[in-house]
């Protein structure tokens, strides 16, 4: 015979290694954190009885659980026991909140989140001290990644009298995912200091310190951490970049020398390191990184690599800009998209101009300005080339392109000056004074001043004023 307690305290504690079990999966793609003992423990204890937080049951109301008991006990028919809360909740909307909690756990179970938040929901405003209705669906919520919401629920639910390790940590976890990172650093420091032994809450303070610029408190969180997971490249990945923060790129590079030793490099550790090199001008070991990372992974999105060519093409490093170029379109051929095309066009253009090789790259720039005739920098690169060629019919083709690159928003400050200066290569200062002061205007710049005063004295100077 199942006594009145019993039943009773069934109301609230069905289910509860159900619950635990739902929180196993679609955190984004860390399954493991949901299985973690912790996780699950706190979910599961979260059901025993607390008098002054629980909606008690009327006697038909104990019947009913008293049925879906019987069905789980004699075989486990949790679809019909899921069914006779659900015609009890149809047949009487205003019915207990703990069917409706119930209800949620059933749901929970099966994975089913919107219907799982959606009676903790239901159970939490008919019994609004209802205080697992309320933290059951905040964590629901986390699972959900709705971050705002959950965040709502669990400070409900700490004002109600929770305060254990797991409420205070997926605090600190929404805090995260709202870009709060002073109250989420608070709740791990709580959630740490209630369990010092979860590596999820060490983990989001450590992140939570590092988004604060607070990087040497962030390293030792992180070294910490380390000694009980040297092999984690995630950690080192991040103890690299707040070392970074310091403006440490030594120790940064070291770090992550550890991580490609410990076979554990990915695309985005190889460009780290490529870019670290980058900026120290190991130009060929920066490539060696570079080329490393586009063979890590086809499927990766290639973008990076077009913005590591044009900051090569920029900075002058023209043979390994190159060599980039040509592993990106051998090794993301059928990935490039039209913009990523038209990149690689623009840059092989650039290239080929700085190297001696204008008169082979023209026909890539006039295709350039066919597919677009608002294509500013090649308008501007083809202005420039003609300029340089210092001839008659050069200049003459020079204006044409630098006129229609000044109507193209967002190159008209750059064609503005590099047209002005061409005019002046050519002795012709009252051509360039309008078009520098034109910048000054738009885009008011101090060695542009600089620059526009010295002409004006020559322009003076040439007509014995």
């Amino acid at each position: 015979m199942i006594s009145s307690k019993t039943i009773k305290i069934a109301a609230t504690g069905i289910l509860c290694l159900a619950g635990a079990a739902s929180l196993s999966a679609q955190f984004k793609t860390d399954a493991e954190f949901w299985n973690q003992p912790h996780i699950a423990k706190s979910f599961a204890a979260s059901y025993g009885v607390l008098a002054k937080t629980e909606p008690d049951l009327e006697e038909e109301e104990q019947v009913i659980v008293k049925q879906v008991l019987t069905l789980l006990q004699e075989n486990g028919d949790k679809d019909m026991a899921l069914s006779t809360i659900l015609n009890a909740l149809s047949a009487d909307p205003e019915a207990t909140a703990a069917f409706d909690f119930i209800a949620a756990n059933f749901y929970a179970e099966k994975g089913d989140l919107k219907n799982a938040i959606k009676y903790y929901d239901s159970a939490a405003k008919k019994h609004p001290s209802f205080l697992r209705a309320v933290r059951n669906g905040a964590i629901m919520k986390v699972k959900e990644g709705r971050y705002e919401a959950a965040l709502k629920d669990f400070t409900k639910a700490i004002e109600l009298g929770a305060k254990d390790t797991t409420t205070m940590g997926l605090l600190g976890l929404c805090y995260v995912n709202t870009g709060k990172y002073f109250s989420a650093e608070t709740a791990y420091r709580e959630a740490i200091v209630l369990d010092p032994n979860v590596k999820d809450w060490q983990v989001g303070l450590a992140k939570s310190l590092l988004q604060q610029r607070k990087y040497e408190e962030g390293i030792a969180v992180l070294e910490q951490i380390l000694i009980d997971d040297p092999e984690n490249d995630i950690l080192w990945s991040s103890a690299a970049n707040a070392y970074l923060g310091l403006e440490d790129a030594e120790t940064a590079v070291a770090i992550q020398e550890i991580v490609d030793r410990l076979g554990k490099s990915t695309p985005e550790s190889l460009i780290f390191m490529g870019n670290i090199y980058m900026s120290r001008s190991l130009n060929d070991l920066a490539l060696t990184y570079f080329q490393r990372a586009i063979q890590k992974d086809p499927e990766q999105d290639p973008d990076v690599y077009v913005s590591v060519a044009e900051t090569m093409t920029a900075r002058g490093t023209y043979d390994q800009a190159v060599q980039v170029i040509s592993d990106i379109e051998s090794s993301f051929a059928d990935k490039l998209s039209d913009d990523n095309k038209l990149s690689i066009l623009r840059l092989e253009a650039q290239i080929g101009l700085a190297t001696g090789g204008g008169e082979k790259v023209i026909p890539t720039l006039e295709e350039l300005i066919e597919r677009d005739p608002m294509d500013g920098q090649a308008l501007l690169l083809l202005a420039e080339f003609n300029s340089g060629k210092g001839t008659t019919d050069g200049y003459s083709r020079a204006d044409l392109y630098f006129e229609r690159a000044t109507k193209v928003r967002e190159w008209e400050t750059r064609a503005l000056i590099s047209w002005a200066r061409s005019f002046v290569s050519r002795e012709r200062f009252g051509k360039a004074i309008p078009l520098l002061e034109r910048v000054q205007v738009i885009d008011p710049q101090d060695h542009i001043g600089r620059y526009l005063d010295q002409v004006r004295k020559v322009y003076i100077a040439s007509q014995g004023l």
